[in-house]
């Protein structure tokens, strides 16, 4: 279970994501990233989705590889004019990180992200006991 709230930035898209497991919080990172490409393209995904890339990834730390996992799904997007809706999770702990992406293909995009910012990007559990982190896709 994850939860994604919007907050206004100039020049770019702010949000935070939380979630009670580290998966769904990358999970989180990566709907909203498709919902801000094209908002509501996963609601509609019809239930055989084109199958992406795998990305595998190593990072120094749980924010870094949100980061890069995020870049990377962000490349295949606008690569491959798709909207990623889904993985299968074959592994991922504080450090490392390997799934396939599944996505849908798309004719365009609403909005055109440039990258996914490492600012305020903090990995971290809340009080609360859940993982959170703010986004900033620069736009």
């Amino acid at each position: 279970m994850y939860n994604i709230k919007h907050f206004s930035h100039t020049a770019d898209i702010r949000i935070r994501i939380e979630a009670d497991q580290l998966p769904d919080l990358f999970l989180a990172g990566l709907i909203a990233m498709g919902d801000i490409l094209q908002p509501g393209a996963c609601k509609d995904a019809m239930p055989e989705m084109a199958t992406g890339h795998t990305v595998e990834l190593q990072s120094v730390d749980p924010t870094a590889l949100l980061i890069d996992f995020l870049s990377d799904a962000l490349t295949i997007c606008l690569s491959e004019k798709c909207i990623i809706c889904g993985w299968e999770l074959e592994h991922l702990d504080e450090t490392s990180l390997k799934a396939k992406l599944n996505g849908i293909p798309v004719n365009g995009f609403d909005d055109d992200i440039k990258a996914v910012t490492y600012h305020e990007a903090e990995v971290r559990r809340n009080p609360a006991g859940n993982w959170e982190s703010y986004l900033v896709f620069d736009i």
